[in-house]
């Protein structure tokens, strides 16, 4: 079906086909109404109508860098694919301090192959009221993570592994753990990765620099400038505990090494269905 809010917006049904989310159907006049019915029970609710009101006013909440590339149906079916994870994971009431906490260990374990931090990632959120899960990202949904509320007492943060490479995806997560730890529970948090750095909220701003700083605290700054090749740029993510290729990554983005300078570095994660299983 299509949902009209600021334009037109199509429920991505060939897409959840595609990815297996939905029984695979073509799109005819006989085959339509249990197709719907198949949309509908995906997104758990009784009726397209009853979608609008969800995910059509879920909408208004949306924190994004670039509007103009919004697809209401694409994020709603990724949303909903994050949720249906989350409900499996039974945390904890939401601690604070706990979270904290977490945070600064998940650092540590930025070195380290997904197949190693991922169960511990997961674990130490859980533990924390958060939710952790990665979700494929969808054609034009163009989201990198979010950060949202499910309850009062359970926060979730969702990544889709957008762009694949290792820097992206730590800065995502700290930034998204920043929503969490520092702005209220009535937003969504969709964020896309932007090489710019553009961002248009002051709440994005500060999830931005909390991120930045978590990683390559300001101190050392001056040195990050006298960076100039590889063995340096490791040496250096060895002695203040992360990934070379974060470092690389920050390097780009502030224009003090060219985008295609040092990517050998970078890791590139990917899914597999053995990473799905617990969310990273």
């Amino acid at each position: 079906w299509t949902i009209k809010s600021d334009g037109s917006s199509s429920v991505c049904s060939s897409d959840l086909m595609q990815q297996g989310i939905i029984p695979k159907n073509r799109m005819t006049a006989k085959n339509k109404p249990g197709i719907v019915r198949d949309l509908l029970h995906f997104f758990g609710v009784a009726s397209p109508d009853d979608w609008r009101s969800v995910y059509v006013g879920m909408k208004c909440n949306f924190r994004r860098t670039r509007e103009a590339q919004s697809d209401v149906g694409a994020i709603a079916a990724w949303i909903r694919q994050g949720e249906i994870l989350a409900e499996q994971l039974d945390c904890p009431k939401y601690s604070k301090s706990k979270f904290e906490k977490a945070v600064r260990t998940i650092r540590s374990l930025t070195v380290l192959e997904p197949q190693e931090f991922g169960p511990v990632m997961q674990k130490l959120c859980w533990e924390s009221g958060v939710a952790f899960v990665l979700v494929p990202s969808i054609p034009r949904a163009h989201v990198s993570g979010m950060a949202r509320w499910l309850n009062l007492h359970k926060a979730l943060i969702q990544l889709s592994l957008y762009g694949k490479q290792n820097d992206r995806f730590w800065f995502t997560f700290f930034h998204e753990a920043a929503h969490i730890l520092l702005h209220d529970k009535k937003n969504i948090f969709l964020d896309e990765w932007d090489g710019r750095g553009t961002l248009q909220s002051k709440q994005e701003e500060e999830a931005n620099a909390w991120s930045r700083e978590l990683l390559i605290p300001l101190q050392y700054d001056a040195e990050l400038s006298r960076l100039r090749s590889k063995n340096a740029v490791v040496e250096f993510a060895n002695q203040i505990g992360i990934h070379p290729g974060i470092v690389v990554g920050r390097l780009q983005h502030d224009g003090l090494i060219e985008p295609t300078w040092m990517n050998g570095l970078k890791m590139s994660f990917s899914f597999e269905k053995s990473e799905q299983e617990y969310g990273v």
